[in-house]
C-alpha cells in the first residue's frame, strides 16, 4: 500500500510539472485576432495644403506577443490599415489654385478638398511592458515603430470645373502615383488583458500613433498650380486608434 501510495504521489508531481511546463511554454509565444477602429488625420507642412478635422477609419489583422519573461514581451503582427485624412486646399491671394485635370477630360479641376483614403499592410515592432497579473486583470504598456507598406490609394475630392462656381465631387481618383509606397511612424500604447480562460485573454488597448515620414510624393504626379507647375507636397500621416482583440 505505502508503495502504491508513493507511486501516486509521484505520478501527480510528475503529471503537474508536465502541466505547469506546458503552460509555461505557450505562454513564451501567444498570438491572436484585433480590430482597430481609429480617427485619422494628416499634418501637412506646406502652405499649399491646410489640415482638416480627423476622420474614421478601421484595421484589422493578427498580433502576436514573444514572451522574454512574464513582464516583458516582442510584440508585433500584421495588420491591414486604412487611414490616411482629409486636407484643404486655400484660395488666398498668395496661394496658388490647386487643379488636375480628370483621365478622359480637358476642362481642369481645382481642387478644394480631398479625402485621401489610403490603405497599408503594417507591421508593428513593439516592445511590450506588463504588470504581475492584478485579479484577471494585467495592464501593459507598449511602444515602438510601425512600417506601413502602400497597397490601395484613392482620394474623394471637391472642388469646381473650370468655368463654373458650382462644387461639384470627383470621387475614388486613383492617386497611387501621388503616396509613397513606405510609411513609418511611432507607435506608443496603453491598455488591459483580461483572463478570459487559461491563457486565453481579451486585449482591449489605446494606441497613438505618430508618422515620421511624408505620406505624399514630393512633387506631385497630377497635382498642379495655376502656373502649371507640379505642386510640392509634404503631409504625415497621424492616427488614435482603440484596439480589441483576443490573445491565445
Amino acid at each position: 500500500m505505502k508503495k502504491i501510495f508513493c507511486f501516486i504521489i509521484a505520478s501527480l508531481f510528475f503529471f503537474e510539472a508536465s502541466y505547469s511546463q506546458s503552460k509555461a511554454n505557450d505562454k513564451n509565444f501567444r498570438f491572436g485576432l484585433k480590430a482597430v477602429p481609429a480617427f485619422a488625420w494628416l499634418k501637412p507642412d506646406n502652405k499649399a495644403f491646410e489640415a482638416k478635422p480627423p476622420k474614421f477609419s478601421f484595421a484589422y489583422g493578427l498580433m502576436t506577443d514573444f514572451n522574454f519573461t512574464s513582464n516583458y514581451a516582442f510584440s508585433t503582427g500584421v495588420e491591414i490599415n486604412n487611414n490616411g485624412g482629409v486636407l484643404g486646399f486655400p484660395t488666398a491671394p498668395d496661394v496658388d489654385s490647386t487643379y488636375y485635370i480628370p483621365d478622359k477630360d480637358t476642362n481642369k479641376f481645382y481642387l478644394k478638398t480631398r479625402t485621401y483614403r489610403l490603405r497599408y499592410i503594417t507591421l508593428p515592432i513593439l516592445l511590450k511592458l506588463r504588470t504581475n497579473e492584478i485579479g484577471a486583470m494585467t495592464y501593459y504598456g507598449q511602444f515602438g515603430v510601425d512600417a506601413g507598406f502602400k497597397i490601395k490609394a484613392f482620394g474623394d475630392d471637391e472642388g469646381t470645373v473650370q468655368g463654373t462656381n458650382t462644387i461639384t465631387k470627383n470621387e475614388s481618383v486613383d492617386i497611387q502615383k501621388d503616396i509613397n509606397f513606405l510609411r513609418l511612424a511611432l507607435n506608443i500604447g496603453l491598455g488591459f488583458e483580461l483572463n478570459l480562460a487559461g491563457t486565453t485573454s481579451l486585449v482591449v488597448g489605446v494606441n497613438y500613433n505618430n508618422g515620421f515620414t511624408n505620406v505624399l510624393k514630393k512633387d506631385s504626379k497630377n497635382l498642379k498650380d495655376v502656373k502649371g507647375v507640379a505642386l510640392q507636397q509634404n503631409a504625415i500621416s497621424n492616427f488614435v486608434s482603440l484596439t480589441v482583440g483576443i490573445l491565445f
